[in-house]
């Protein structure tokens, strides 16, 4: 944390200096908590057989060391059995713990999703959690420094285990951003979400060479550009 926080003063001080236009600091925060999963998104699950398939809605509270406080069903399943268990589940996991705007630990809550099924004989489930809301998620990403991004991606790879970070909050989201202000057509978007992690590898690659650059507007941008046809370019493609 201290590595990040000195990268964002450095990142504050060039930015004052050379761009009088430039927002008064960089931001990390708010960020929700983080499910750890160590490389495992779907786990085996020693339980009782189900008479069918269950995605249950959970409200976690996690306090500021990432151990769960509290696990509760939002929305009942009709199945006391099946509602148990899930928040059970959830007590028992560990998370990376929600950040202020000041990159600070704190205590937060997260939506998430237990789906607890059948993978050939075995018994599993696998936790889906609930996005931000959209526009305020937007204003952060728009507000990123490239030393923000990097902090966010190495804490979901290394801290929370995550192996593949593409369809995680911040780089889904970022995507979902470009999609939406390009007017990328559907048939397009189909293709890009099949390329999107080999893309953000290379954008975490020139975030990495330049921590100084806003993340969305001088780095995600150019580069989906630089792949992807907007609309208008497809029109003109068909006359």
């Amino acid at each position: 944390m201290q590595n990040i926080n000195l990268r964002r003063v450095l990142a504050l001080f060039s930015y004052v200096a050379c761009l009088a236009a430039a927002p008064a600091i960089a931001q990390v925060g708010p960020i929700q908590p983080v499910l750890v999963t160590e490389g495992k998104p779907e786990a085996s699950h020693n339980r009782p057989d189900l008479d069918d398939d269950y995605s249950v809605p959970v409200d976690v509270r996690v306090g500021p060391d990432g151990v769960v406080t509290s696990a509760v069903v939002s929305e009942t399943t009709k199945n006391t059995v099946a509602d148990g268990l899930a928040a059970a589940y959830m007590r028992d996991k560990k998370f990376l713990p929600g950040l202020d705007v000041k990159g600070q630990p704190v205590a937060s809550m997260v939506k998430v999703t237990v789906n607890m099924y059948k993978r050939g004989k075995k018994n599993v489930v696998r936790v889906t959690l609930k996005p931000p809301p959209m526009a305020a998620e937007s204003e952060r990403v728009k507000k990123m420094m490239c030393a923000d991004f990097i902090f966010e991606v190495n804490r979901l790879i290394d801290e929370a285990g995550i192996r593949d970070a593409s369809l995680e909050v911040l780089p889904y989201m970022s995507a979902h951003m470009y999609m939406t202000q390009k007017d990328v057509p559907s048939e397009v978007q189909e293709k890009f979400w099949d390329q999107w992690p080999g893309m953000l590898r290379k954008i975490v690659d020139r975030c990495e060479k330049d921590q100084l650059k806003f993340y969305y507007t001088e780095v995600l941008v150019p580069a989906l550009d630089g792949v992807l046809p907007s609309r208008d370019t497809e029109t003109v493609a068909a006359h």
